[in-house]
């Protein structure tokens, strides 16, 4: 079997024990448990701090790592623990009286490191097994197939909540995710690996000083800090939904149909929609589609909340797909691996920061004006990668004229 089809099979079945252990699911499992909604964001936040600790460490040492297959490996196993700690917890309930919450903090933290160590990883391994040439190729077909399978899980996970105990059905799909890091983590290991020419593993290093004398690396750390705090938000409103009492433990479930389906289509629709508008007119576009819907998911019921969040999911998936797109045409190709470490690392600690300001903003402007918050930070995001992709449009324009 050839790298690429292994490749597919890996990122899907990662894609479905991480859907199963993480998220919305994650979320109404832990309220469920008995942990309070301040706990879950807090504990939201300690999981990013810690992912963006190893990423930050790796973003310096990553290029060290000879034997980087097996490492991802290694790391694609790290989750079996937290989802470890999960089970025990959906069996046994009881759990609760005799300090679980905190055996759930110290796992989380420790298996987030690994989750760091595999978010870094997982964008150096293609240069490792494949030709970049057919990269394009391999994420169009990765992504396709992992978001129909993960949707199709979603779905069943959510009729079988409606029909059964909730405990049983949930402890059931903690076993599906500790099996399929399993299998991921076989799958990976499996791959050749392709020798690295030492003359890249040198222009690597370059590319990694000049990002940081690129003076759109600096002016590009507000958009990206700003759109953490917005997905930060977005990541826990099955918490907020729960704790406004607009969601329960059944209907909560649909969230996470909700965002495999506005995956699939937000990506689908910005394929089609490229080819006649440019990414920073269609980034601009869906930062506003957002901006009209969001604010309003707490506001109308659990139909309303639905309707609202499926518009906002569909279009915060298409900015989704279109910054890394945009960044393209605005980082040069040379240093868009170490601008994409940059990047992430601003991202994911605006992230773990958004959870933490949730209750103090929650006490202040109440849930619908945390939902505004997040929504204006996502706007000023939008705006500011148009105007630097337009004036860079701009300045090419010029020199060409020039020449």
């Amino acid at each position: 079997m050839s790298n690429i089809k292994k490749y597919c099979i890996y990122t899907t079945i990662y894609n479905l024990g991480f859907t199963f252990c993480t998220g919305a699911i994650m979320q109404t499992f832990l309220i469920q448990a008995g942990f309070l909604a301040e706990q879950v964001y807090i504990l939201n936040s300690l999981m990013q701090i810690m992912q963006v600790a190893m990423m930050l460490v790796l973003t310096f040492l990553s290029g060290k790592i000879k034997r980087v297959k097996m490492a991802t490996s290694i790391s694609c196993l790290s989750l079996i623990l937290l989802t470890g700690v999960f089970l025990l917890g959906a069996i046994n309930p009881e759990l609760i009286k005799h300090g679980y919450v905190v055996a759930v903090f110290i796992v989380a933290g420790v298996s987030y490191v690994g989750v760091g160590l595999y978010t870094i990883l997982s964008y150096c391994l293609p240069y490792h097994i494949i030709d970049m040439k057919d990269y394009g190729k391999m994420m169009g077909i990765s992504t396709a197939i992992g978001g129909g399978v993960s949707f199709l899980a979603s779905f069943v996970y959510s009729i079988l909540l409606s029909k059964f105990s909730y405990m049983k059905i949930t402890s059931s799909f903690f076993v599906l995710a500790i099996v399929c890091f399993i299998i991921t983590s076989i799958v990976c290991a499996s791959m050749r690996e392709k020798n690295v020419d030492a003359n890249e593993e040198e222009q690597e290093k370059n590319d990694f000083i000049a990002v940081f004398k690129n003076k759109h690396t600096y002016i590009l750390l507000i958009p990206n800090f700003v759109r953490g705090l917005s997905v930060g938000i977005f990541s826990v409103i099955a918490t907020i939904a729960i704790a406004e009492s607009i969601l329960n433990e059944t209907t909560s479930s649909y969230v996470n149909v909700i965002l495999q389906i506005a995956t699939f289509a937000g990506n689908i629709f910005f394929a089609f929609a490229y080819k006649k508008l440019s990414s920073k007119n269609l980034l601009l576009i869906a930062t506003l589609g957002v901006c009209v819907s969001f604010p309003f998911s707490l506001e109308l019921g659990v139909v309303g909340f639905f309707f609202c969040f499926t518009i906002a999911s569909f279009f915060r998936f298409v900015t989704d797909t279109a910054i890394p797109v945009l960044i393209t045409e605005i980082i040069p190709k040379e240093q868009i691996g170490p601008y994409t470490s940059i990047r992430m690392l601003v991202f994911t600690g605006a992230q773990a920061v958004a959870t933490l300001l949730i209750m103090p903003l929650k006490n202040a402007i109440g849930y619908t004006g945390v939902l505004i918050f997040a929504t204006i930070m996502l706007f000023i995001c939008g705006v500011l990668y148009y105007a630097v992709a337009r004036s860079v449009k701009q300045n090419e324009l010029k020199r060409s004229k020039s020449n």
